[in-house]
């Protein structure tokens, strides 16, 4: 009997385990493919333009995706590197508004928003045909994500040249970006 217990102990452990191991197996891809993104991302900032010192680096959810390296160049200026397809576009940040006017510009919309989720730089691609591409007057852009009040989302650009805030909507859930 006590054999018995104990082989049966020792199966449900083992099942167990290798179930978990699956799981890590499945999963590890998914949870550093971001990472990797990022860090490929930034790594071409360094490379390949004036970029000297990484801030941060984010993930820009427009239309199209890219990564934003924000960092400072070997004078100490504030840049923003946009990244997309292994192509980089250096916007300086004295050229820009600020992230503070961006959500002024958003909470002059007079929304019940919650709280800021993001604030986070973007390149817009002209050629494209978007619902962005033909609105801001150049090509930069932060995209500020709030909660409302309903428990929804607000998207809202805001041009970085003039402030200006140029383009938004509502939805009920955050875009994933692999």
């Amino acid at each position: 009997m006590r054999n018995k217990i104990a082989y049966t102990v020792m199966s449900v452990s083992v099942i167990f385990i290798c179930v978990v191991v699956l799981l890590l197996v499945w999963l590890l891809p998914l949870l550093t493919a971001t990472n990797n993104t990022l860090s490929t991302a930034t790594e071409f900032a360094l490379d390949h333009t004036p970029l000297q010192h990484v801030e941060d680096s984010q993930i820009y959810t427009g239309d199209p995706s890219d990564v934003t390296v924000t960092g400072t160049d070997s004078l100490g200026r504030t840049l923003y590197v946009f990244v997309r397809h292994h192509e980089a576009t250096i916007v300086y940040q004295d050229q820009t508004v600020s992230e503070s006017r961006a959500i002024d510009a958003v909470h002059a919309l007079h929304l019940p928003i919650a709280s800021i989720v993001s604030v986070i730089p973007g390149l817009i691609d002209k050629n494209l045909d978007t619902p962005l591409s033909n609105k801001a007057s150049g090509n930069a852009v932060w995209q500020v994500t709030a909660r409302l009040a309903d428990g929804g989302f607000l998207f809202a650009y805001v041009d970085m040249y003039t402030g200006k805030l140029f383009y938004d909507f509502q939805t009920n859930h955050i875009p994933q970006v692999e």
